[in-house]
């Protein structure tokens, strides 16, 4: 009975390679692979590894602030009401320079809170602007005056930006580590060569003169 490791009468055995009696197995086979390539290789796995990781670590930060953004824009349109201001004199201020749309200013208004009771501050209004014009604006619960209750696709917008990022920042600078560390072989590499060539050389010239 064979066990399928003794050889058939007059069949010819084949060298085990088994990484003993210095046969060597795996990607370190090759007799010319020098040390340097294997740190070069090492580098440019554990590069593989670090971007990998850099792409869990964007999409966990990405689906973190996903999660935040859509719990802030539903607090947010929970606890934030429409209503509509009435000014209570013509706009005559000088106009404040807008970085997006028409210029406006302040004039004083009056509106209600979300209980009904009576507010009144400062609202943006187009310049000259009559008494009595009506604007639409955003309050709080307490009637103050806020902003519109951000949209749900512009937080996750953020989100998808923020996880891009964190994975971009992470994969970058583990590129720079690893290019130095490759920079740095490869200078202990060509210093290697420059050192045996220098016991090489005058060999080599004589060999030629021969």
């Amino acid at each position: 009975m064979r066990d399928g490791t003794t050889p058939t009468p007059g069949q010819p055995q084949r060298p085990r390679h088994d990484g003993h009696n210095g046969d060597h197995a795996g990607p370190d086979a090759n007799p010319l692979r020098r040390p340097c390539d294997r740190t070069r290789t090492r580098w440019h796995v554990g590069l593989a590894l670090a971007v990998l990781t850099a792409l869990i670590c964007g999409a966990i930060a990405g689906a973190r602030m996903w999660s935040d953004a859509t719990r802030t824009a539903r607090d947010e349109a929970a606890h934030r009401h429409e209503a509509t201001a009435t000014t209570l004199a013509r706009a005559t201020g000088a106009p404040a320079a807008a970085r997006f749309g028409t210029p406006t200013t302040l004039v004083g208004a009056s509106w209600r809170a979300p209980d009904g009771t009576p507010r009144t501050g400062k609202v943006a209004v187009q310049p000259r602007s009559a008494e009595g014009t009506t604007v639409p604006i955003w309050v709080d619960d307490a009637g103050a005056i806020t902003h519109a209750p951000r949209s749900t696709a512009d937080g996750r917008f953020a989100a998808v930006a923020g996880g891009t990022l964190v994975a971009a920042a992470l994969a970058a600078t583990a590129a720079g580590v690893v290019g130095l560390r490759l920079r740095r072989t490869e200078a202990a590499t060509l210093d290697d060569w420059e050192s045996e060539w220098a016991v090489v050389e005058p060999l080599w010239t004589h060999w030629g003169r021969t």
